[in-house]
């Protein structure tokens, strides 16, 4: 988007387009996106709350809604609007498709293993531990969105793989991870993590944990596991955890099958780059939001 501001001179922002943006944890992800572009870049969605405003002006992005809240600052000029409320009926219902939790589930099967993507709908569903008819939708709404296409030779592909990293990034922790069980418990001994074999419980590392595996610059202060259930007996027994809500141990009931061995196939034990990815983002911490910019940039930046 090009700006004109007198006497010659022209600035030009490059956009990025949100249907919404009314949760906080949407906020990391497109400060990533502006980090890794290396320039500033202009927000453009439906509506921007007075909150919502003063989050993003914290992160230094712009934005412009259909309501005229707006927050662009230039060399030698500033404006910023904001408390403008929106048209009824202007700002957009969410859309049901790949927001959906199990829709999520589709996509995440889809990014561990981008070759399913050509596969019968009834492989997908059975990878992804999800109905087929969810697998129909999912795949309906990236063919319609763009995120996904079909080339000259009849196969599907993602088209916008950046996107699909962003989208399930942020959707993850919004939609799906609170369906998912989870307990949390007190560590016993320290860095019991480091020496207990995960596969034998079919338990993989999240989290801060697996970015300490992945990204080595990043000491784990919380640990997360992904397992077959969230209380699973042997592996409490043997890692000495005792139930504690405040704990710093997390235990959360996987969400794909266990025959979805691509899902960590990047280190031994270590949830998928994408989980890891999210699970960091969400914190908001500087230290994690650190940790996922490398991990992105190592095994998320490449179009599979």
């Amino acid at each position: 988007m090009r700006f004109d501001l007198g006497d010659g001179r022209i600035c030009t922002l490059p956009v990025t387009v949100r249907r919404a943006v009314d949760r906080f944890s949407a906020v990391s992800p497109i400060a990533e996106m502006q980090r890794r572009l290396g320039q500033k870049m202009l927000l453009v969605t439906s509506y921007v709350s007075a909150d919502m405003a003063e989050r993003l002006r914290s992160h230094d992005i712009a934005f412009i809604d259909t309501a005229g809240n707006v927050s662009l600052r230039f060399p030698d000029a500033l404006i910023y609007v904001v408390g403008r409320r929106a048209p009824a009926g202007s700002v957009p219902a969410r859309r049901a498709r790949t927001a959906s939790p199990k829709q999520l589930e589709v996509l995440f099967a889809l990014i561990a293993d981008p070759g399913l993507l050509n596969a019968p709908y009834r492989s997908i569903a059975n990878a992804a531990g999800v109905a087929l008819s969810t697998v129909n939708l999912a795949l309906d709404d990236l063919l319609q969105r763009g995120l996904a296409g079909v080339g000259d030779d009849g196969k599907r592909r993602f088209s916008d793989w950046a996107r699909v990293v962003d989208e399930w990034a942020t959707l993850y922790p919004l939609r799906l991870r609170p369906k998912l069980a989870s307990k949390r418990f007190t560590a016993t001994r320290p860095e019991w993590w480091q020496r207990i074999d995960l596969q034998r419980y079919d338990a993989v590392l999240g989290g801060e944990a697996a970015a300490e595996k992945l990204a080595h610059n990043l000491r784990a202060e919380r640990i997360t596991l992904y397992a077959g259930s969230a209380t699973p007996r042997e592996l409490i027994l043997d890692a000495r955890l005792k139930a504690d809500p405040a704990g710093e141990v997390e235990i959360v009931h996987r969400f794909w099958p266990a025959g979805l061995t691509s899902a960590t196939v990047v280190a031994p034990s270590v949830a998928h780059p994408v989980l890891v990815y999210a699970d960091l983002l969400d914190t908001g911490e500087s230290r994690n939001v650190e940790a996922a910019r490398q991990i992105r940039s190592k095994y998320l930046a490449y179009h599979p």
